[in-house]
């Protein structure tokens, strides 16, 4: 029995809280800020080769087109990934932790089981090694 105004177990909203800290991209410093707005290409994916403007797809790449460019032909080969020119978005400087997958949830996607079958092999190299 607890003491006196003590909770037992655990609460779902410390846990939640918990888990939500662990895996939530803050702190970091300069560095870190510039990592949550998206890092040197930002969140938005493709930029327009006329005015500059970032979009996030290229559907709305084409609406922004008609909208400000109609009278040039649009080419989408034309627009800048700027993804692939920086490597990416965000790095992850500041997280704290991540959940570990369980094997359940490994077990459901292909990269999952190419994880599982990697350990297996290497428990069997380790208890190889063992005796």
């Amino acid at each position: 029995m607890a003491g006196k105004a003590k909770p037992k177990k655990h609460t779902a909203r410390e846990l939640a809280g918990k888990a939500a800290a662990a895996l939530t991209n803050k702190g970091g410093g300069k560095l870190g800020a510039m990592d949550r707005a998206g890092g040197a290409a930002g969140h938005a994916k493709y930029k327009c080769p006329i005015c500059g403007l970032a979009t996030p797809s290229q559907k709305n790449g084409s609406e922004h087109w008609e909208s400000k460019h109609s009278k040039l032909p649009f080419n989408f080969d034309d627009w800048s990934d700027l993804h692939k020119e920086h490597g990416g978005t965000t790095k992850g400087l500041a997280v704290a932790g991540g959940k570990a997958k369980s094997v359940h949830e490994l077990q459901k996607t292909e990269a999952g089981r190419a994880e599982l079958a990697k350990l297996a092999l290497e428990k069997q190299r380790i208890a190889n090694l063992e005796f």
